[in-house]
């Protein structure tokens, strides 16, 4: 059983050296993929292990990318990973040719003790193939529908669409995410002229918010026993100076922040930087 200690420091966010071949149009990590040829497993886990010393109970977070792109590599990370880390992955949950998805819930239910949560892809329009919802059934630890509304929040249709993926996830904890590609320090805490923020309040029940952070804030609602998280986050996490995430890069490489706006860091910087903690 893996001992879980309260966060302390950043959260450390790797990047796996794995594409998810995807083309979602909100996605800010695309980019990092379009060259894949400084990829290196090994040394990604030389930075794991440089931020266990430095922060051994921080939170860890797998993205991509894809992180069940190869489900034997995902097992070595997993593997890697020392005890005292919260493990979030995100992911489309996708099913490898040849597999089902009760050969994928039985490689992540091995983990049950270790991952806190994975929050799977699921939109409004289908970016990505989808396996099918019957998989939530299987998986043994805290699972969440994280979607990207994309759409015009101002559009009727936007408003039918969102009711059926509310009712196609019932009873499920579902996170709704701004487009935070649009987002910038003006707009990321604004509720006024936020229409998003209406539209999900229309047709859910609001319950209150969620600490503010530098760089994103949330709202929880409830619908028809379903959890709802909106979420509001910067593409961007040092604000002011002030390092919310650190990024393990494809390559292994550390940044203090994510894609470009991220600075490479020395052992000198993650002792001198300042730190949400």
């Amino acid at each position: 059983m893996n001992k879980v200690f309260p966060k302390v420091g950043p959260t450390v966010t790797m990047f796996v050296p794995y594409d998810c071949n995807n083309a979602c149009p909100f996605c800010v990590n695309k980019k990092e993929y379009r060259d894949t040829s400084g990829f290196d497993i090994q040394r990604c886990y030389r930075a794991l292990d440089l931020m266990n010393r430095i922060f051994p109970h921080n939170d860890v977070v797998l993205t991509g990318g894809e992180p069940l792109a190869e489900l034997e590599s995902l097992q070595d990370i997993l593997d890697h990973i020392e005890d005292g880390h919260h493990i979030y992955i995100n992911t489309t949950l996708p099913v490898p040719e040849g597999k089902t998805i009760e050969d994928v819930a039985a490689v992540l239910n091995k983990y049950a003790d270790r991952i806190s949560c994975i929050n799977v892809s699921r939109h409004l329009k289908h970016y990505v193939k989808e396996c099918p919802d019957e998989i939530f059934d299987l998986l043994k630890f805290r699972t969440r529908i994280n979607c990207v509304v994309f759409e015009d929040a101002k559009d009727p249709s936007t408003r039918d669409k969102l009711i059926a993926f509310l009712n196609r996830f019932k009873g499920h904890e579902i996170q709704l995410r701004a487009n935070y590609s649009y987002l910038n320090l003006e707009n990321v805490f604004d509720t006024e002229n936020d229409n998003l923020f209406k539209l999900i309040s229309d047709i859910c029940e609001y319950k209150y918010p969620l600490e503010k952070e530098r760089f994103r804030t949330g709202f929880v609602f409830e619908r028809e026993g379903s959890k709802i998280t909106y979420h509001k986050t910067l593409p961007f996490a040092k604000v002011d100076g002030i390092v919310g995430d650190i990024i393990i890069r494809q390559n292994g490489r550390i940044y203090d922040d994510w894609n470009e706006y991220g600075s490479e860091l020395n052992i000198n910087d993650l002792v001198d930087h300042a730190y949400k903690l």
